[in-house]
């Protein structure tokens, strides 16, 4: 029986409906991943281009961070990079792309002043159509659309008005794998100063403006990283030629270049300078500014010398280093035969000689003794010590000259004898305190052929064993003055007598009489016992600024210089030889300011020796300094006897040359000034600075001298001097080799 209601389902019917469940499953899971399938596949492709252009980027960053390395090395070196880390992707292998674009420089908007430098770059298109450039050491995006950003900023920067730009000049090849970049440290230091030197020549040293003008396909991003870095007056982007132009003005470039109110100076009236004097009394400039300008004056030479010849008697207010002179006088046969001019014998004339020698020397000072020469026999020779007070040498001059009337005469002539012993005596018995010579007096040829030993060699010829003793004597500063003493000079050994001077560092004096060998020895005593002499004459300089009297300087020990005080202010003797160095002035004044020149030559009370010489006309000649200056003695050198010289005075300056005479000892004008690079001779033009000037001093006159002096002035700073860093380029030259 049914009941109502119920429907009755058999086991059969439930397994049919069970496995339509599952194949309606299965069937909605595979629908469903082939749905993810399709969407999905778009999605992860964008995230995996997008990954390797993060990538990419990330490499090329690396590739600048590198070559930036790499150029501020400072020396040759290398470097390696990899651009791309799949090697297989050849469809985005890297590109080295040279010569497309540029960045110039120029100053001053002169064509002149003008540097070009190529722009290279590395190029790497991405996966997602996007270019990434590496280009003057920063890192763009370039968009298929033309559309440039930067990724990290260019080594190029505007800032405080300094322009700094580093460029890497790139040669050779580039690849995906690896990447070798050499630097050239070499062409790269001097490419880099040639750009500098091409931008910084002529009127274009002192930058009044600078233009930037980059070319380049990525020129909109150029003129963005420019809009955000600042720094100039106007920024200029032309699309038509692909350049981005920045220019700096005046008043964009740092103060030190502004001419017009910095402390640059043209002492020839420049368009910057508001005035500018130049008189014999001094000089004065204005820009109607509050500038103080520094103020440097030092003479042109080393050495000023500014003196004359001195003639001074043995007592005079000058001392010297003492000295030691031994007389070697022939003692021959022949030495009884009479001169022409007198009935003395030629013995009694030398005697006559050597006494009248000794009022050049100094009693108690100096010293002096006698040695006479002789060939005794035909084997034998003799040399005389004619002592005085038992002493080789005495300072007793009186008494010397009793001792000279024992000198004899006979036999033969043998000169290396008595050189010996001389040079023997001054060996043992002087010193280096005290200065040394020999007069050595012959009245014929050598007779003698015997042996004698100098200095460990044997002999036996006198001749040239007298030439060897001068040699000697003169190593050890003693020097050996040879006279010949004949009525004809064809019976002297005239060459032997010459040598054995030349030898000694003296000279050789010929006297044919009496009256001539009073002339040699009168000669030989005004030199060596400096009655004539270099005497600098003592001044000092006084340049006044502002009402304020400015003092030499030197730099050093000046304890030992000469001065005098007036006005509670100190004055050292400039012209002191013996100074420790240049004498100079160094001092600011204020815009408007005069600086006046003048010198002042002061009496001396006391001269003293330096040990130095002077040569003039072959003979030296000792040079004195004043020891105690005498302030009351003064004389001024100002107004009409000085005089200043710009470079626009160039004609009257070669005038002023040309009429000056410059004693022998003293440097001349023209060498001075060709020397220090302030005139060419050629061409008959000074060449100083802008701010500088040369004064010259006219002092009295000394003998064969005018006695002038040249200062160089120097204000401020010259229109010449570049200022530093307002432009600064670098180039590295780089060569890329791929593997």
């Amino acid at each position: 029986m049914r009941s109502r209601g119920w429907t009755t389902v058999t086991g059969t019917d439930r397994g049919v409906s069970e496995l339509a469940g599952y194949v309606l499953l299965v069937g909605i899971v595979i629908a469903g991943a082939m749905t993810i399938m399709v969407v999905a596949t778009p999605l992860m492709s964008d995230s995996q281009d997008h990954q390797e252009d993060e990538t990419s980027e990330l490499a090329m960053e690396e590739v600048s961070a590198r070559l930036t390395s790499l150029s501020a090395s400072g020396g040759s070196a290398a470097t390696e990079f990899r651009l791309l880390e799949n090697q297989q992707q050849t469809h985005n292998e890297p590109e080295l792309v040279t010569n497309q674009g540029y960045i110039n420089v120029t100053i001053n908007e002169n064509s002149t002043c003008s540097v070009n430098t190529s722009l290279d770059s590395i190029r790497v298109e991405t996966e997602t159509g996007d270019t990434l450039v590496y280009e003057a050491g920063g890192v763009w995006r370039q968009s298929s659309d033309g559309g440039v950003v930067s990724v990290t900023p260019p080594a190029f920067s505007i800032q405080d008005g300094h322009v700094d730009i580093d460029l890497a000049n790139l040669t050779g090849s580039v690849s995906g794998g690896s990447t070798e970049a050499l630097l050239n440290a070499t062409t790269s230091n001097q490419d880099s100063r040639n750009a500098i030197d091409t931008l910084y020549q002529g009127d274009c040293k002192r930058p009044d403006n600078i233009t930037v003008e980059i070319k380049s396909d990525l020129h909109e991003g150029w003129a963005e990283h420019l809009k955000e870095s600042g720094g100039y007056t106007n920024l200029t982007v032309d699309r038509s030629n692909g350049t981005t132009t920045a220019f700096l003005a005046q008043s964009a470039l740092p103060p030190v270049t502004n001419d017009a109110v910095n402390n640059v100076v043209n002492l020839t009236n420049a368009s910057y300078m508001s005035n500018v004097t130049v008189s014999q009394n001094g000089i004065a400039v204005s820009k109607n500014a509050s500038n103080n300008y520094t103020v440097y004056v030092q003479p042109v030479a080393d050495d000023v010398g500014i003196g004359t010849m001195r003639n001074v008697s043995a007592s005079g207010n000058v001392t010297r280093d003492p000295l030691d002179l031994v007389f070697v006088i022939d003692e021959s046969g022949s030495m009884t035969d009479s001169p022409p001019d007198t009935s003395l014998d030629k013995y009694e004339v030398a005697r006559n000689a050597m006494q009248n020698f000794t009022t050049y020397l100094n009693p108690g000072y100096d010293r002096v003794g006698l040695v006479g020469f002789q060939e005794v026999s035909w084997n034998a020779y003799a040399a005389n010590v004619y002592r005085t007070n038992d002493r080789s040498l005495t300072p007793d001059l009186s008494q010397f000259n009793s001792t000279v009337t024992n000198t004899g005469h006979s036999g033969g002539t043998f000169t290396a004898i008595g050189m010996k012993r001389a040079h023997s005596i001054l060996s043992l018995q002087s010193n280096e305190t005290r200065d040394k010579y020999i007069i050595m007096l012959s009245d014929g040829e050598n007779t003698g052929t015997q042996e004698i030993y100098v200095g460990g060699t044997r002999y036996t010829d006198p001749d040239p064993a007298t030439e060897r003793i001068a040699t000697l004597a003169n190593r050890s500063r003693t020097t050996v003055h040879t006279i010949g003493f004949a009525n004809n000079a064809g019976n002297l050994n005239e060459p032997f007598l010459t040598q054995t001077a030349a030898n000694g560092g003296g000279n050789y004096y010929y006297a044919e009489n009496a009256s001539a060998l009073e002339d040699a020895f009168e000669l030989i005593g005004k030199r060596i016992s400096s009655t004539q002499q270099v005497a600098r004459t003592p001044f000092s300089t006084n340049l006044s600024a502002n009402g304020s009297v400015q003092t030499p300087q030197i730099t050093g020990n000046v304890s030992n210089l000469a001065n005098v005080t007036r006005n509670n202010n100190t004055f050292l003797n400039v012209n002191d030889p013996t100074a420790p160095s240049t004498f100079s002035h160094a001092f600011s004044i204020s815009d408007g300011g005069m600086v006046n020149f003048s010198a002042t030559v002061y009496g001396c009370d006391q001269w003293v020796t330096t040990g130095r010489s002077q040569t003039i006309n072959g003979s030296n000649y000792p040079v004195t300094r004043c020891k105690i200056m005498n302030a009351s003695k003064n004389t001024t050198v100002s107004g009409s006897n000085v005089t200043v010289y710009t470079n626009a005075d160039s004609t009257a300056f070669t005038t002023m040359l040309a009429n000056t005479r410059t004693a022998d000892w003293q440097a001349n004008l023209t060498d001075l000034v060709v020397n220090r690079s302030l005139y060419n001779a050629t061409t008959d033009q000074l060449t100083l600075d802008s701010n500088q000037a040369l004064v010259l001093y006219d002092f009295p006159d000394g003998k064969n001298t005018d006695n002038r002096m040249l200062t160089l002035y120097t204000i401020g700073q010259s229109d010449e001097m570049r200022p530093a860093n307002v432009v600064d380029i670098s180039i590295s030259n780089i060569e890329l080799q791929r593997d």
